[in-house]
């Protein structure tokens, strides 16, 4: 064998290889998607650490997962705002950003997104949690009728986009405030890889998420905001941090181009993802009580 068919074969052997190792390395990182290590972390604040009334929220979703919440009633209210934190987060992380909407006279909702918090089942970024926005709201329904005339939400990143979705497609709810909702789910779970394991999208990220669609039995990106915006018919609010590496500004322009009126954007200046509330500080509060008084 001469040292020309040598190299033939050693480039033939290097190409299977990296096949294999892509192939490997890729569906090791697909569970990443839906089962990340670092997703379940402990809640570390509770409503009665704010000596705030609640009561404990345990309901099934119609896939039979367990979620766990926590309702906050306002004496005589009719209406109630459901509050859903982002991948990765947990209803305690969005708590003290948003109890303030309680003091405005509003029953509060929170629950964990499955995989997440106090609840059972594993994560999907986005398609199964459907599920589970729509459970929150029968168990609302079934255990609180009187409180729950008129709904509206409130979403972080995932859970803008899950509240989009909703509202979109199932209705029954008033109006949305979503603070950095992503326009694509396939581009966020790139950037996402990208930003904090410097995978690049070819061939890794692509063949991840051709394994994470194997898995769910379906193409997640069906429900992201981008797919379903136009349909969203009440009244929105865009919240969006200026250096926001995962979720840019341009996702912003992008998705109030497919929307109808009334919609409100506001870009907070140095405001990092899922960081507005802290960045905002009381500007933010201000602007979504008026958004919600106005509209709610």
């Amino acid at each position: 064998m001469n040292i020309f068919q040598i190299l033939i074969l050693s480039s033939i052997l290097l190409v299977i290889c990296f096949i294999i190792f892509s192939v490997w390395f890729s569906y090791r990182h697909s569970r990443e998607i839906y089962k990340p290590k670092h997703k379940r972390k402990n809640l570390e604040i509770f409503p009665d650490q704010l000596k705030l009334p609640f009561h404990q929220a345990i309901f099934k979703t119609k896939d039979n997962v367990k979620l766990n919440g926590w309702f906050l009633p306002s004496e005589g209210s009719e209406k109630t705002i459901i509050l859903m934190h982002g991948w990765s987060m947990n209803k305690g992380d969005i708590f003290d950003k948003t109890t303030f909407l309680h003091s405005l006279g509003y029953n509060l909702f929170y629950f964990d997104f499955r995989g997440t918090g106090e609840s059972g089942g594993i994560s999907s970024v986005g398609y199964k949690e459907t599920k589970d926005l729509q459970a929150a709201i029968d168990y609302l329904h079934h255990t609180q009728p009187d409180a729950c005339k008129e709904i509206g939400i409130y979403g972080i990143s995932m859970g803008a986009a899950i509240g989009i979705y909703h509202t979109a497609k199932k209705g029954g709810i008033k109006c949305i405030v979503t603070e950095s909702p992503y326009y694509s789910y396939e581009v966020v779970v790139a950037r996402w890889a990208w930003i904090h394991k410097k995978i690049p999208y070819f061939p890794f990220v692509w063949l991840a998420l051709k394994f994470a669609k194997k898995h769910f039995k379906i193409n997640p990106e069906y429900y992201s905001p981008s797919k379903n915006i136009a349909d969203v018919k009440v009244p929105i609010f865009f919240i969006y941090g200026r250096n926001d590496a995962l979720v840019p500004i341009s996702n912003a322009r992008k998705l109030l181009n497919k929307v109808n009126k009334p919609k409100d954007l506001w870009v907070i200046p140095g405001a990092e993802h899922a960081k507005c509330a802290e960045t905002g500080g009381k500007e933010y509060q201000k602007r979504i009580s008026q958004f919600f008084k106005k509209h709610l």
